[in-house]
């Protein structure tokens, strides 16, 4: 894996003496690309990792992109993509998606197509975008609503998806439905439901089903109205054993058990469905973007063979606008909110020892982007924040204490070809 990153980037460095704005592969065929390099300084929490607190580099993204078209109906398309986040993504190169695609009807006011491979799951205004840094609106995208630290999760599903568009009455809908598996990564999942690491065991992969709707009335071209469902299940696999865990809850003190239930997780099923509606609104040089999230979640969790079951609901949502005063700069300022549990708006039982503010998320953010040069964007992005629900975790997090106020600074530079 090492040794396919290594290649890629020595790809990307090629590219960039290009002076095409894609390198075309034939007639039918091209590869696109991008380099985004970025400096990020978190002084209050550690985000991803502990050498943001003093500043780092370890912050860079890589990814080409490639596409071949065998007919007018029917093309190729996939994307390996880098990511180094501090401690909380190593740099390995993976696939984001890969896929093959059939428009199998197509007429003046209606298509239907089908995709089937790594599929990019249509989530939201932003889900499908947000591995290309020139389409984000800032730095990153709401954190409230597409969680970074599920990100490879949500991107794509290995399976199938059925696509397609309406006209009718100069109303304009677009619809996707997607359904399939994808490998989850364990540990990310287990610090969002326990706070720490379980002592055995690892999650399956995700089973996802989802549905998008886009809807642009007649009416009023510049709004664009979205509905988005996905339902999503996932277990844990080969748990510590019922025998051994009441075996060591027999040994342990109260003390302990209180301290580290998580060593004495038996079996865990979580069942998840995403609500998000989503509003933009364009005036001119302005953009306006509003999404809500209702997450509903119903775990199943067994502590030494005793069931817990517990339903809870997520809720969040923010509010952006963007000013695009020239071609090459764009401004924006976005406030949001994120409540992992909304009846329990301070935390409840979803705080930890050392993060006692896991279960909220509030903040404002400020940046903006500057195309000083073809091909070439820097970044820049200031985010304040009380409470910790979008903190990206990272192994090692539950030994850090985490403050309740943090902010962040970041700036970046992207090439693209």
């Amino acid at each position: 894996m090492r040794k396919f990153s290594s290649m890629a980037l020595g790809l990307a460095a090629a590219v960039i003496m290009a002076p095409a704005a894609a390198l075309e592969l034939g007639s039918s065929s091209e590869l696109h690309g991008f380099v985004n390099q970025a400096y990020m300084y978190s002084p209050d929490n550690p985000y991803t990792g502990s050498d943001s607190l003093n500043g780092s580099f370890k912050f860079r993204e890589l990814g080409i992109t490639g596409f071949t078209e065998i007919s007018p109906e029917f093309r190729l398309a996939g994307q390996v993509i880098s990511r180094q986040r501090d401690e909380a993504d190593d740099g390995d190169a993976r696939i984001d998606f890969l896929l093959a695609d059939y428009l199998f009807y197509s007429n003046m006011g209606a298509t239907a197509g089908v995709r089937i491979g790594r599929v990019k799951n249509n989530v939201g205004f932003y889900n499908s975008t947000r591995d290309i840094p020139s389409a984000r609106p800032g730095f990153n995208v709401p954190d409230s609503i597409y969680l970074g630290s599920f990100r490879d999760s949500i991107l794509s599903t290995d399976g199938i998806n059925f696509y397609g568009s309406l006209l009718f009455h100069d109303n304009q809908l677009s619809w996707e439905f997607f359904a399939g598996k994808k490998e989850i990564e364990s540990e990310r999942l287990e610090y969002y439901l326990y706070g720490i690491p379980v002592g055995k065991g690892e999650f399956d992969d995700l089973s996802l089903q989802g549905l998008n709707l886009n809807f642009v009335p007649a009416a009023q071209r510049s709004l664009k109205l979205g509905l988005s469902l996905l339902d999503a299940g996932v277990d844990l696999d080969n748990p510590l054993s019922v025998a051994d865990a009441q075996m060591a809850l027999f040994m342990a003190g109260p003390a302990d058990v209180v301290a580290n239930l998580h060593n004495y997780v038996t079996g865990t099923r979580i069942d998840v469905l995403f609500t998000i509606l989503s509003a933009q609104y364009s005036y001119r040089d302005w953009v306006i973007t509003a999404e809500y999230m209702n997450l509903f979640s119903d775990l199943e969790l067994q502590i030494a063979g005793v069931d817990n079951n517990q339903s809870n609901t997520t809720e969040a949502y923010y509010l952006q606008v963007e000013w695009l005063p020239t071609p090459a700069t764009t401004w924006f300022a976005r406030y949001e909110e994120l409540y992992l549990d909304k009846d329990k708006r301070s935390g409840g039982d979803l705080i930890s020892a050392n993060n006692p503010y896991r279960g909220f998320g509030k903040g404002w953010s400020l940046g903006g982007k500057w195309m000083f040069y073809p091909q070439w964007t820097v970044t820049g992005q200031a985010s304040f924040n009380e409470g910790t629900a979008w903190l990206p975790s990272y192994n090692g997090m539950e030994k850090d204490s985490i403050g309740k106020y943090w902010n962040y600074y970041v700036v970046s530079l992207t090439f693209q070809f």
